[in-house]
């Protein structure tokens, strides 16, 4: 079994947080966005090579400090990752969210599109 754990450290409480999760993974893949008030925000598995439906997408309100992100493959012996973050900025520099692309390798074969995770956090909704 493989598990690996992300902390979303740039994603503050409060701000309006979506996501988007895919997976095209021979092997099942479970996973799990929370945060330390115990609120789960997405909670899926699935085993498919076929992308769609995604496995998870939505919308909310971080609840609480120490977003984390937990992806488990009881099949699979590892777990590498590409992990893609940055800032969205106004015209003038002026942070108003940030951002995170998550691909995940859960074989050898180096694809790295057996978990896709977009995950996007901003200080205002609407």
């Amino acid at each position: 079994m493989a598990e690996k754990t992300y902390h979303l450290d740039a994603f503050p409480k409060g701000y309006y947080m979506s996501w988007f999760v895919t997976t095209q993974a021979a092997f099942e893949v479970k996973v799990k966005l929370f945060d330390e008030t115990k609120k789960v925000y997405f909670d899926g598995s699935r085993q498919s090579t076929e992308i769609k439906p995604p496995l998870a997408q939505g919308a909310d309100f971080i609840k609480g400090d120490k977003l984390t992100l937990v992806i488990t493959e009881p099949q699979s012996e590892r777990i590498d990752s590409s992990i893609n973050t940055y800032a969205i900025t106004t015209n003038d520099g002026t942070i108003v969210g940030y951002g995170y692309n998550i691909c995940v390798e859960d074989q050898t074969d180096k694809d790295y599109n057996d978990v896709c995770i977009s995950l996007v956090a901003w200080k205002h909704k609407g």
